[in-house]
């Protein structure tokens, strides 16, 4: 459906409802005041007009199919998080969204991956309006996830979408759907303002400040040209660590040019750049109370979480431009063609001064060896710097059909992502660096830092192209009124440089059985198959190996329920995830490499629960867990659960109405204990987080305090360099201030 369309549904919709809502006021008036002036009848008949809620399962969301389907309909699982959501709870970026959403994480601060049904998944799986691109720098080099600034929602899908998006065995896909123009005129300006409240990082004296601009509507008076603009400037936004700051400038521009009632054309423009002085995010691990024990099996309470290990010249710049053009149009009632192109460049750059675990070795480097227990700490200085370029192309005709008295719902499309990174990395030598640059563990405001070397601007970027082409068909079959099958097959292709390309025939078979109006259950089989990076091949490859792709197979089945008029929407997903040819990151002479497990290697399971629940107009609640046992099946690491994957993970949301102008909420989020992600020495210890919020409107304005991490929880995030920590972000009130008209 074009955009015009639904544009001219949503109206026609707010018509027929306002049309409702003034007969349901007036009605009884009206038969009040007959009843008073001819008292000819005793009894007045009353009218109540009785609706279903709307919730999430009837989102017409395509990340999952690239269709007009209703979530309830899919037979996969599926969180979506919408702008309201992303408000409330204070989130403004993917990172932060994950403590919402069961069974996915974010790996170390540097690390370009997070952490799905226990799968390690590039972050190159994180879509903006269904595209594959970073968004922010191959290297890590001070780039946080995309923000979610200009989000209308953040649709999580948890298992991989192969058949649709190209080759890829990662743990899930997040797609932020970007908002759009509107043909109504509205404008917003923001004012949003994060401080830290807690002892160890100064309560009240570092606080992040951002404004921000929301305009929309029509050129001309035939709504033919709508526009949209979205911005957002962060001025030397503290960070909760002592000495570290972000300048953000983010742009999203983008306009509906409605050609004819049955075709739209959308241009759309990106920018985001951002600064970083006192580290661009390498280098801010911490050390935990065990450290100073001289013992490490479990990390303990993180010390000095308001304090920065490395030095006053770290600093990161990242600036990203996007640039897109998408052509929707509807040949008639059934048939529709969608085609969207996207150019992304970013260029970055990283200077952190870190601790290494390069200095671990006694023989070489004797009483100045750094070591667990021992105060003085070995760093050296790293430089990163990268220039990636993505060309990316999507398009797709979906229709309807009828074969063998069968409705077909069918989808034939060309997927193409052209990608070319050039990056490097340059270490100080480590003999070069010993002593010239130690840190106190206990009192990092001890240290000493020394002059950087020259030869480590000397970048020698090392290009890495590579070239993925997705054609694929899908085909959803009415065989009965309550019985859809689904099917799909698609051909794919991954050129790595000049040297290597593969491809090869991936596949996907489900159905969905309605039990009753409110109640689906479904089950899906598909086929996950990835080529090792080349580059990565070439860079950590171990000598002498013939590294082959990854596969997999993916079985899910579950439930889907829409029950007690809305109020209640709820789904259940059992899976398996069966990988063949999986790789890891092992040490080898000091050196990260990868290690490839060859036949059936590794294996996923686990269950996925999700409940909205309607009690009332004035209280609702959105609560999902997640049960996952992720393991190698021969190995070294036989039976252990995978890195960074907790086996149980759960969050809730509630959401309190006093009237229509106040509101308050309240979440907890929970993981159970889990293994570092740095070769799974050390465990994170399980742990649970509160947030509390109010909210108020009066007229056009809107007013905003949400306390996240209301109790000031002080735990290790995830693993960093060496035995240092990423501590969670502690206390911070969120205050926003929003004017529309």
């Amino acid at each position: 459906m074009s955009k015009w369309k639904a544009s001219k549904l949503n109206q026609t919709a707010m018509l027929n409802s306002a049309l409702i809502s003034t007969l349901a006021v007036t009605a009884p008036m009206a038969f009040a005041d007959d009843a008073q002036s001819g008292k000819a009848k005793e009894d007045i008949e009353r009218v109540e007009v009785h609706g279903r809620r709307p919730n999430k399962l009837h989102l017409q969301d395509n990340t999952a199919t690239k269709m007009n389907v209703d979530l309830k309909d899919v037979g996969r699982s599926i969180t979506v998080l919408d702008s309201v959501d992303l408000d409330k709870r204070a989130i403004e970026d993917v990172k932060e969204a994950f403590g919402y959403v069961a069974g996915v994480r974010a790996n170390g601060p540097a690390d370009r991956t997070y952490t799905a049904r226990g799968i390690r998944t590039s972050i190159d799986t994180v879509m903006i309006d269904g595209m594959r691109s970073l968004q922010g720098g191959e290297g890590g080099t001070g780039s946080r996830s995309p923000s979610t600034f200009n989000a209308e929602q953040v649709v999580f899908m948890r298992g991989p979408e192969a058949l649709l998006y190209g080759s890829g065995i990662g743990g899930g896909i997040i797609n932020i759907i970007t908002k759009k123009p509107q043909e109504i005129a509205q404008t917003s300006i923001a004012v949003k303002n994060r401080s830290y409240v807690s002892g160890d990082t100064g309560n009240f004296k570092r606080n992040r400040t951002s404004l921000d601009l929301d305009t929309t509507g029509a050129i001309d008076n035939d709504n033919t040209y709508l526009y949209r603009l979205l911005a957002q400037y962060t001025p030397s936004g503290d960070h909760f660590q002592e000495g570290r700051k972000t300048d953000e400038k983010q742009v999203d521009l983008s306009f509906i040019w409605n050609l004819s009632p049955s075709t739209t054309l959308m241009p759309r423009f990106e920018y985001a750049n951002r600064e970083l002085t006192g580290g661009s995010s390498y280098a801010d691990g911490v050390f935990t109370e065990n450290f100073f024990k001289g013992e490490i099996k479990k990390y303990g309470k993180p010390v000095n979480r308001g304090k920065y290990y490395g030095s006053k010249n770290d600093k990161g710049k990242n600036l990203t431009k996007s640039y897109s053009l998408r052509l929707n149009h509807d040949f008639n009632e059934d048939w529709s063609f969608s085609g969207q192109y996207r150019y992304t460049t970013t260029q970055s750059e990283a200077l952190d001064l870190y601790i290494s675990d390069s200095f671990l070795n006694t023989k070489k480097y004797g009483d100045k060896v750094s070591a667990i227990g021992k105060d003085r700490v070995q760093r050296k200085w790293v430089f990163s710097k990268g220039d990636d370029n993505y060309r990316l192309l999507d398009a797709n005709f979906q229709g309807f059909t009828e074969l063998m008295d069968m409705e077909h719902h069918v989808l034939f499309g060309y997927n193409y992502r052209d990608m070319d990174v050039r990056f490097s990395r340059n270490f100080q030598n480590t003999k070069q660096a010993l002593d010239k640059n130690w840190i106190s563990a206990s009192n990092p405001e001890n240290q000493i830092v020394g002059s950087i070397p020259s030869t480590l601007f000397d970048i020698e970027i090392r290009p890495k192209n590579q070239k993925d082409t997705n054609i694929y068909f899908k085909d959803r079959i009415k065989v009965t009124s309550s019985t859809t099958l689904v099917a799909g097959i698609a051909y794919v292709k991954q050129k790595n440089g000049s040297t290597k390309s593969y491809s090869d025939t991936i596949w996907d078979l489900g159905v969905v059985q309605a039990i009753s109006d409110d109640i689906n259950v479904f089950a899906t089989f598909s086929r996950a198959y990835e080529p090792v990076s080349a580059s990565r091949i070439a860079k950590n490859g171990l000598s002498g190996v013939n590294y082959i792709p990854v596969e997999g197979l993916n079985y899910e089945f579950g439930m889907k329920a829409d029950m007690l008029n809305g109020d209640l929407a709820t789904s259940l997903t059992f899976y398996r995830m069966d990988r063949e040819n999986s790789t890891k990151w092992i040490k080898v002479d000091g050196d990260w490499k990868i290690q490839q497990l060859i036949g059936k290697s590794f294996e996923s399971k686990g269950a996925e629960l999700e409940v909205i629940y309607y009690f009332n107009d004035q209280f609702n609640t959105n609560f999902n867990y997640a049960f996952n046992r992720a393991y190698d099946t021969i190995g070294d690491n036989k039976g252990k659960q995978a890195n960074n994957a907790p086996k149980h993970s759960a969050s809730i949301w509630n959401n309190f109405k006093v009237n229509e102008e106040l509101s308050f909420g309240m979440g907890l989020k929970y993981n159970s204990e889990r293994f570092d992600g740095r070769g799974g020495k050390y465990i994170l210890p399980s742990y649970v987080e509160m947030d509390l919020g109010a909210y108020y409107k009066m007229d056009n304005w809107d007013l905003s305090m949400t306390l996240t991490n209301a109790l000031d929880k002080n735990r290790a995030e995830g693993g960093a360099n060496w035995v240092t920590v990423q501590p969670n972000s502690p206390r911070a009130l969120n205050m926003k201030v929003k004017y529309t008209f």
